[in-house]
């Protein structure tokens, strides 16, 4: 007797929708970002802290720090203190 994985449809809905072209986009919008947290704001491959709320706060210090950079670098500092200061 063969047996179905609880999932299975959801799994092969996903295949099909996983397309090269999709893949693509996903690596260049998904991936980048978290490449360079890993590498150029930790500065290593590795996260320092253990545990899941230790790498939490870890994650949530680098994506805030991420996210900083590139309003500054979409705004530029005056206009993105200006956006801050005023609500």
């Amino acid at each position: 007797m063969l047996g179905r994985h609880m999932d299975e449809d959801a799994l092969n809905r996903m295949h099909r929708r996983a397309t090269p072209e999709l893949m693509r986009l996903r690596r260049s919008t998904v991936e980048h970002p978290f490449g360079t947290l890993k590498y150029r704001i930790f500065g290593h491959p590795r996260l320092l802290l253990r545990g899941l709320s230790g790498a939490r706060a870890e994650i949530c210090t680098g994506v805030m720090a991420y996210n900083l950079k590139r309003m500054v670098n979409l705004l530029g500092t005056s206009r993105l203190i200006q956006a801050i200061t005023t609500g």
